[in-house]
């Protein structure tokens, strides 16, 4: 990898005071990396002009330990670039022009500057490989050797017109679907779907990505569907590569989400079975079942988020009712509840979608705009939580609501009992009871085994759309003093908390 440095962060780093802190830790973090770092030509040429002799000597000699890029290409030698561009009014417009097309053409895979002119510029390309220091600093850390994998990358949603088509995600898809870019994608880019990436900043290809669509047709198969409203899962893919980063399941709330902001209960999706489906594992996991077959011999699998009228002649099993129409779950007086705190640290990597109030409005609707530094499982809808309080009653199919202590104060996402082991101090007992769906480190889980851990493995169902914070607990009656334990909840008080607070279509009592 070779990153381009602009003249900006080489002078604060090669001037005569001390060297800023963030710059030093990045110039380290990219050493240990074996990344390569060079110079624009033009970026001498502008310490050249200036008019102060010794502080140009002095820059020039310490730049001298700095590659220089060759061979560099002329931006104006390409008029696509440049009816992208305002028109320069200055020197240094140009010199950031030649510097973004270097960029561009893939010359270099990053540029790091601190003008943030020349960033949003970047920002407005489409060119999301420069970046600042800080951003730099955190994002290359990322990529150092660690126990867990750090996620730097963000989903964001894109307009098809600006996915890369030649991307490797893509291939397996051309081989198998002859029609995907002569006709499909082409199809894609005329009605200009949502598309929903992730890429990997690293190389910038895509890691996942998720394409839905809204149908009120009949949907080709055999034996008929009743024809109703449903979303369609278009794209469903997870790069080979990136597989085991619970990008599949993340994927998979991106579509029920987006199914529940337009009031559509109904999702399908077509698919060719493979050898070792990964794909087919995991939407089964999640309710998906096999309808039939269409005419060009591809598996119809549908899926209903909400629970029929009936339920109860279909099943009273409140963990099978949640697998077959997630993200809906059982809170009937049957089901016992619980406040779980949770320190702000790991609340953050176990719901890393989660936005709080002060933040922007509308917990459930920032789904798609994801933190950085977000740790693989913090993806995945199954989690874990380890704690040294829990209580005997705690069953499968019961509700944790969890408790973010000590900042918001206040409880915020709601999930379904799964699993509980008790009294445990094997940490690597620990690691294997968790390792699929873990935010904890290899040092956090040794440090907790020190005493009896409670290992909480539970779904994530849901946020709460308005945070009930530790004031309304008091004010309502619910607690009486601080949450330091994981306690039991009445199902009066759970009504008190989630009334006008989750949408209970997807509830069954």
């Amino acid at each position: 990898m070779k990153i381009l440095l602009d003249t900006n962060i080489l002078i604060q780093r090669e001037n005569n005071n001390v060297v800023p802190n963030n710059i030093a830790k990045l110039i380290k973090i990219i050493g240990e990396l074996n990344y390569k770092t060079c110079i624009h030509p033009l970026s001498l040429s502008e310490i050249k002009k200036d008019g102060n002799i010794s502080r140009r000597e002095i820059n020039l000699s310490k730049l001298s330990s700095y590659p220089v890029l060759e061979g560099y290409p002329n931006y104006n030698e390409s008029s696509e670039f440049v009816s992208l561009l305002p028109v320069p009014t200055s020197s240094n417009d140009i010199i950031d022009n030649q510097l973004l097309y270097c960029v561009y053409q893939g010359l270099v895979s990053h540029l790091i500057t601190e003008d943030q002119a020349l960033i949003h510029k970047a920002e407005t390309l489409g060119i999301d490989t420069v970046y600042s220091v800080n951003e730099a600093l955190e994002i290359f850390s990322s990529y150092l050797p660690k126990s867990d994998i750090n996620l730097a990358s963000t989903f964001k949603i894109e307009h098809p017109y600006n996915v890369n088509i030649n991307d490797h995600i893509f291939d397996t898809l051309k081989e198998s679907y002859h029609e995907f870019e002569t006709s499909w994608w082409k199809k894609v880019l005329e009605e200009d779907r949502t598309v929903y990436l992730f890429n990997d900043t690293y190389n910038s290809r895509i890691n996942a990505i998720l394409i839905p669509k809204i149908e009120d047709e009949i949907i080709d198969c055999t034996p008929q569907i009743p024809r109703d409203k449903f979303v369609k899962i278009c794209l469903f893919k997870v790069f080979e590569q990136a597989r085991g980063l619970k990008l599949g399941e993340h994927l998979l709330t991106l579509a029920i989400e987006y199914a529940k902001r337009n009031n559509i209960d109904k999702l399908y999706l077509t698919h060719f079975k493979e050898e070792n489906d990964y794909l087919l594992y995991l939407i089964e996991s999640y309710g998906f079942i096999l309808n039939g077959v269409n005419s060009r011999g591809e598996e119809i699998y549908t899926k209903e988020i909400v629970v029929p009228s009936n339920i109860i002649e279909i099943s009273d099993n409140p963990i099978e009712i949640n697998t077959k129409y997630y993200p809906s779950f059982c809170d009937g007086e049957g089901i016992n509840k619980f406040i779980v705190p949770i320190r702000p640290v790991y609340h953050e990597m176990l719901f890393p979608n989660y936005k709080h109030e002060e933040e922007t409005y509308g917990t459930q609707m920032e789904l798609f705009t994801l933190s950085d530094k977000i740790k693989s499982h913090g993806y995945g809808i199954k989690k874990a939580y380890l704690s040294h309080s829990f209580v005997s009653s705690m069953k499968l199919g019961d509700l944790v609501l969890f408790y973010r202590s000590e900042d918001y104060m206040a409880i915020t996402s709601v999930g379904v009992l799964e699993q509980v082991y008790t009294k445990i101090t094997d940490s690597e007992l620990i690691k294997n009871l968790t390792a699929k769906r873990t935010v904890y480190s290899e040092q956090d889980i040794e440090a907790l085994c020190k005493q009896d851990t409670h290992v909480i493995l539970f779904r994530w169902c849901t946020h709460l759309n308005k945070e009930f914070t530790y004031t309304d607990l008091l004010r309502e009656g619910i607690i009486t003093g601080q949450i330091q334990r994981v306690q039991t909840l009445s199902d009066e008080n759970y009504r008190k908390i989630i009334r006008g607070n989750i949408d209970e279509r997807f509830t069954v009592h």
